[in-house]
């Protein structure tokens, strides 16, 4: 069990991050480290360290001597979020699969049918419990550089589809898609799973991918 406590620059950071993925810093706002440090409590060295992180993923823009703001989300981002995330999640169920025993692999799997029963009715949920699954594929898969890049990536998917999944097929069909990955799942079967997954997000052969079934739904992403 880790007993260090967090460093104040990653309690800053964490504060900040909630701040942009839930709107509250919206994009193109500009920020200032004086005023985060002051509404924040704390110095100035937290907030610059926390906002040179979030420069490096991409969430604030900084241009020496002239601004600091957070960066916009242009129409192309949530289809391509969500096509980075289902080759992603591919490749973490045919990472993890081979390398977890049979009671984490029930656990995922039962990730895996709460998406199911969420995604036909409260997008954020199954957002939220895919995230989870994401997260727990990614500690899972035995190699500590693609959950370091997952656990950054999870930050700035969130934030351009603003933590809810659209819907880029038919919700039914969805549901049936996450329960058949979850029997994947439970058979160990992480060539199976992973192709499961892509066609969850529409990127198997012949497939459209998720561009176009995201397009109507720009409006109701962004809010």
């Amino acid at each position: 069990m880790d007993l260090q406590p967090k460093r104040l620059a990653d309690v800053v950071y964490d504060k900040l991050c909630e701040a942009v993925v839930d709107g509250t810093l919206a994009p193109g706002q500009r920020v200032r480290d004086g005023d985060l440090a002051e509404q924040l409590g704390v110095s100035r060295m937290p907030v610059r360290e926390a906002l040179q992180r979030l420069e490096r993923q991409g969430l604030i823009e900084m241009v020496a001597s002239r601004f600091t703001r957070v960066t916009g989300v242009t129409p192309e981002m949530p289809a391509q979020s969500l096509e980075f995330l289902g080759y992603q999640l591919g490749i973490s169920l045919r990472l993890a699969l081979p390398r977890m025993n049979e009671e984490e692999r029930a656990e995922a799997a039962e990730l895996a049918r709460e998406v199911a029963r969420a995604v036909t009715s409260d997008a954020q949920k199954a957002y939220e419990t895919n995230f989870q699954l994401g997260t727990y594929l990614a500690g899972h898969s035995g190699n500590a550089l693609f959950a370091t890049v997952m656990a950054d990536a999870w930050l700035q998917v969130t934030r351009n589809l603003r933590g809810t999944f659209p819907l880029i097929k038919d919700a039914d069909e969805m549901a049936d898609d996450f329960t058949h990955l979850a029997d994947y799942i439970v058979e160990g079967d992480g060539i199976g799973a992973e192709a499961q997954m892509r066609d969850v997000f529409q990127l198997g052969a012949g497939q459209r991918g998720p561009a176009h079934a995201v397009e109507g739904l720009w409006d109701d992403v962004l809010g």
